[in-house]
């Protein structure tokens, strides 16, 4: 081999060799930046978990001290104080709000069974608000199969799916769980979704804080006109439910044991922004309406992300 091939086999391994020290570098440039992020975010999230600590911790003093002011007997309106948002913030790093909202207001699904039996009349109430919203009222029936313990025709529908699996057969943690229900589309989901709620069985729905919707299920009220009168907008605040006889004559008589103007749980919802990173949390939150050791606030579930 004369010296001209050999100086050309020496600057291809000398390229050769530029590269690989090239590609090496920048691997180790990347991998250092995303450490650098990752270790960034992580501090990030630890910094906004605090944050919604101390939010919750502030939400559930501003429940104690509404419910200390009306001597634990005032209704719950969207005029009452834990309905004031917390405005945007500024912290180190970025802003923090919060907002809450009463969860007494929707259609609780875990009313439809208890204790593995079907509660009436809250079925055929459901079926009212299916029917409100112009949807189909056997999903009613559809629902209450879902959550019944009891053997039923819906398991093999179920396990027909292309991704086959059996109905819950007990309650609902989370709304979401209506899109694994038969009949229930991502159309008929995101009509419902607004005006249910996912809560421990035996609670009363607070008229004052009801969606017109939700309204349509007191009995006497036959047309969504009738509905918008006893919602007034949002800004409803009635003192008893009696208060509604002049507008549905007789609807305390019959619909006590189901509608009311106390609220037992709220939801409070932390937005966060720390570096131009946004954090959403959410709590929800028992405000026991006794003085006994079941008494006081307590927290039932948190979740987090950009949505319910």
């Amino acid at each position: 081999m004369n010296r001209s091939g050999q100086r050309g086999i020496a600057l291809l391994v000398a390229l050769l060799v530029v590269a690989l020290a090239t590609v090496l570098i920048a691997g180790l440039i990347d991998r250092g930046e995303l450490g650098f992020v990752r270790t960034r975010n992580q501090r990030l999230a630890a910094q906004a978990q605090a944050y919604a600590d101390g939010l919750e911790i502030y939400a559930a003093r501003v429940l104690q001290q509404d419910w200390a002011a009306s001597g634990g007997s005032g209704n719950d309106s969207n005029a009452s104080v834990w309905a004031v948002p917390l405005p945007p913030t500024p912290v180190p790093n970025g802003l923090i709000s919060a907002t809450m909202r009463d969860r007494n207001g929707c259609f609780n699904l875990n009313n439809l069974v208890v204790n593995g039996q079907v509660n009436a009349p809250w079925p055929a109430k459901f079926q009212r608000l299916l029917g409100a919203l112009r949807l189909d009222p056997n999903i009613a029936d559809a629902v209450v199969a879902w959550m019944n313990p009891q053997p039923g025709v819906e398991d093999p529908y179920y396990l027909a799916q292309p991704v086959p699996y059996r109905a819950a057969k007990g309650g609902f943690v989370h709304v979401s769980e209506l899109r694994l229900v038969k009949g229930v589309s991502g159309d008929v989901y995101a009509t419902l979704a607004p005006h249910v709620c996912a809560l421990p069985p035996g609670t009363r729905i607070n008229i004052n804080t009801a969606t017109p919707p939700v309204l349509m299920m007191l009995d006497g009220v036959s047309t969504l006109e009738i509905a918008q009168r006893i919602w007034q907008d949002g800004h409803a605040n009635y003192n008893s439910l009696g208060d509604l006889n002049s507008i549905v004559p007789g609807v305390q008589a019959t619909e006590s044991a189901y509608f009311g103007v106390h609220s037992t749980y709220f939801q409070a919802r932390g937005d966060i922004t720390l570096d131009g990173l946004p954090f959403t949390f959410y709590s929800l939150i028992e405000r026991s309406l006794g003085t006994g050791a079941g008494g006081g606030i307590h927290v039932i579930a948190r979740s987090r992300g950009g949505e319910e």
